[in-house]
């Protein structure tokens, strides 16, 4: 019976942690309300890229972060993935969160996405 009981709370326990991970990875700070509703050209989207997927896919994009590993996050700078997928691809993924990834379309504007979506195109530089 205690051994039982011990299994269950590992279970919980570890489901409890990945879900903090988890939940580590969709933040959507100060930066993304203030630049809300800017253009395209004037958002700061290395700075909203930092705020909201660095935890997942770090800083440089290649996801060689804890997060990162743990989720299996996308490493944003291969350039095989980038010549594999299309702008409406990553848009998509941004505003919908694929797998674990959590979605932004409701947390970041038009023109906040559009921004992401080239910066994360310009990760493959540098590379």
């Amino acid at each position: 019976m205690k051994t039982i009981l011990t299994a269950k709370a590992l279970t919980l326990a570890i489901l409890a942690v990945t879900v903090a991970f988890i939940a580590g990875c969709s933040s959507t700070g100060p930066l993304a309300v203030k630049e809300a509703g800017y253009p395209a050209d004037k958002v700061d989207a290395r700075a909203l890229f930092v705020e909201n997927c660095a935890t997942c896919h770090g800083k440089n994009g290649r996801a060689l972060t804890f997060h990162g590993r743990l989720v299996g996050a996308q490493n944003l700078t291969d350039a095989k993935w980038q010549v594999e997928t299309t702008d409406e691809e990553i848009i998509n993924a941004i505003k919908t969160g694929p797998k674990v990834m959590p979605a932004f379309g409701k947390k970041l504007s038009s023109s906040e996405i559009q921004a992401m979506t080239k910066y994360v195109r310009s990760l493959a530089q540098g590379s």
